[in-house]
C-alpha cells in the first residue's frame, strides 16, 4: 500500500467571501474567485445533484480549500465551521475504498462519476479517529491541479 499523498485540507465555512478575507489577513494566502461546482451524483447518503461554492489557496501544496456550508449532508453547516477534511490523491480509489469499508471504515459521502465509479469519497470521522479524510481519484489530478492553480475549470467543468 502506498502512503497517503496529501494535497489539501478542506475548511467548511458559512461565508466563503469572509473566509477568503480572514485567511488572507491571517496567513497572507491568496485565493481565486470561488467556483460554483455542480455535482451530478453526490451520495450523502441519498444520491442527488448538488451545487457547492469552493476555492483553493494559490499557495501550496498542501492547499487550503474553502467550502461554503450548504444542505443537510456532508457539506452541512451542522458539522460546524472549521477543519472539514484532509484531502489525498488515491491511484486505486475504488479498490482502496472497498478495502477501507471492509475494514470497518464508514463513508460520510461520495461523489460518483457518470459510470458509477468513485470520483471522491469522504470517511466518517467516527470511524477514522475523529478525522474526515477525502480520497480523490488520482486520474483527475491534472485537470484538478489546473483548476487549483488558475481558478478556471476546463471547458464544461468536471463531469461529476
Amino acid at each position: 500500500m502506498e502512503s497517503p499523498n496529501v494535497y489539501h485540507y478542506g475548511i467548511l465555512v458559512r461565508d466563503i467571501d469572509n473566509a477568503i478575507t480572514l485567511y488572507g489577513k491571517l496567513f497572507g494566502l491568496t485565493f481565486h474567485e470561488p467556483t460554483e461546482v455542480h455535482l451530478n451524483r453526490l451520495a450523502d447518503p441519498d444520491e442527488h445533484e448538488f451545487d457547492l461554492r469552493v476555492t483553493y489557496s494559490q499557495q501550496g501544496p498542501p492547499y487550503m480549500e474553502l467550502l461554503e456550508a450548504k444542505g443537510d449532508g456532508v457539506y452541512s453547516a451542522g458539522h460546524g465551521e472549521g477543519l472539514h477534511h484532509i484531502g489525498m490523491w488515491d491511484p486505486k480509489i475504488d479498490e482502496n475504498k472497498k478495502r477501507y469499508l471492509d475494514s470497518g471504515v464508514e463513508s460520510d459521502g461520495e461523489v460518483l462519476n457518470p459510470d458509477g465509479t468513485t470520483f471522491a469519497w469522504y470517511t466518517n470521522p467516527k470511524t477514522t479517529g475523529g478525522v474526515r479524510f477525502e480520497f480523490v481519484d488520482e486520474s483527475a489530478r491534472e485537470d484538478l491541479e489546473k483548476w487549483i492553480q488558475t481558478g478556471i475549470m476546463g471547458p464544461g467543468g468536471f463531469v461529476v
